[in-house]
């Protein structure tokens, strides 16, 4: 049941208009009385009493029960700038569907208005905020630490909007590994140099040269980030082999001889939980059986990893990180790893860092470094938070 409309109508408005909305009130009549009043008002040839009469019957159709009409009027602020702040309040505080296109287009709210819908939780919502002509640090900030990906997306997307530089770390933190979002921040014009490093290895070649190109980040820096990208292109392309053996062999073979079955990767490999890969890799490198590599990299005693070492012509000096990890694998049933990967990867994550961060040795802090910087941060921090382990400190 629809409240009564109000008894005169605006100047210039027909009393015919206002005569059939009360004797036929369909949706699409109140939605074409809607559109002629806001009119008006846009105009401005509206005043007093008139004025008054026209806003009240906005105010009338913004509590309309059908969500069509109270979108009608909120569509209207689209490039309307005379209608009442009153009604944008009212509209903005709606559902998503009526809400957005004032949240996109009414240049009155304030800051303060706008994060406390945000923290409310409604992403259709954010994602409308997101897009306003101009948006605040204020306004960013708490779209970064709320929103979801869209809205990120959406917020990287408008040149209106002001991300502070911390924000755009936070961005890379929480969605960096959505290559879109990495994308968007790397090619961002505002982007600061210290991000632009932390986005290495997480886009694709072209734009990781664009980004050293931009923040004077050096080629070797550069080539090394291109090839753990490889890398990890890698990881994707063996996991489904791990059940043929044979298959798995096969392909590690090939990539053996197209000197790509590196140290780094067999690194990988192991802390991912992916043994069986990782195994069958070192007995491509030593070029035994995998029965035989099993027995050395998972013998307790040193001397068995030291010979798969130097028969895989690997660098003796690189060993410990491996001996570390290996000793929490050796500690893993394969049954539980195989249904409790993301754990066993915190545990040796946390255990690697713990033993190896202060070394001196920069081949080890680059081959422990090539597995740290492609995981978000998060998964280090909980690692040394479940295994209460303290802060890195690598070099």
């Amino acid at each position: 049941m629809h409240s009564a409309m109000p008894s005169t109508p605006p100047t210039n408005l027909s009393l015919a208009d206002v005569a059939r909305l009360m004797d036929q009130p369909s949706v699409a009549n109140r939605i074409d009385t809607a559109g002629k009043v806001a009119e008006h008002i846009r105009q401005g040839g509206l005043s007093g009493s008139a004025a008054e009469m026209a806003t009240e019957i906005l105010m009338h159709f913004a509590r309309d029960a059908e969500i069509a009409v109270r979108q009608a009027v909120a569509w209207q602020f689209r490039n309307n700038d005379r209608l009442p702040e009153s009604l944008a309040i009212r509209l903005a505080e709606d559902v998503a569907e009526v809400a957005a296109p004032v949240l996109s287009h009414h240049a009155g709210f304030e800051d303060a208005f706008l994060t406390t819908l945000i923290g409310k939780g409604d992403q259709r919502k954010m994602e409308a905020i997101a897009g306003r002509p101009r948006v605040s640090t204020v306004v960013s900030d708490a779209l970064i630490d709320a929103g979801d990906v869209a809205v990120v997306s959406c917020l990287l997307a408008n040149s209106g909007a002001e991300i502070a530089p911390e924000g755009f770390g936070r961005i890379v933190d929480r969605h960096g590994d959505h290559q879109s979002v990495a994308t968007m921040v790397a090619q961002h014009p505002m982007l600061p140099a210290p991000v632009a490093w932390k986005l290495l290895g997480r886009v694709s070649a072209a734009v990781m040269r664009d980004l050293a190109k931009r923040h004077k980040i050096p080629d070797m820096v550069l080539e090394r980030c291109i090839t753990r990208g490889r890398e990890a292109a890698m990881m994707m392309m063996i996991r489904p082999m791990l059940a043929d053996g044979a298959h798995l062999r096969g392909f590690l073979e090939q990539m053996h001889w197209q000197r790509q079955l590196t140290t780094d990767l067999l690194f990988r490999m192991l802390c991912a939980g992916d043994l069986e890969a990782f195994i069958t890799g070192m007995a491509v490198r030593c070029g035994v059986t995998r029965e035989a590599a099993a027995v050395m990299v998972m013998d307790e005693r040193p001397a068995g990893l030291r010979a798969a070492f130097d028969q895989a012509g690997m660098k003796a000096w690189l060993m410990e990180p491996f001996r570390i990890a290996l000793g929490v694998a050796r500690r893993w049933p394969r049954t539980m790893l195989a249904s409790r990967r993301r754990d066993f990867q915190i545990e040796v994550l946390a255990r690697v860092f713990a033993e190896c961060a202060d070394t001196e040795e920069r081949d080890v802090s680059d081959l422990i470094l090539q597995v740290f910087d492609l995981r978000g941060d998060r998964s280090v921090a909980e690692a040394r938070d479940r295994l209460n382990l303290p802060s890195p400190g690598i070099r």
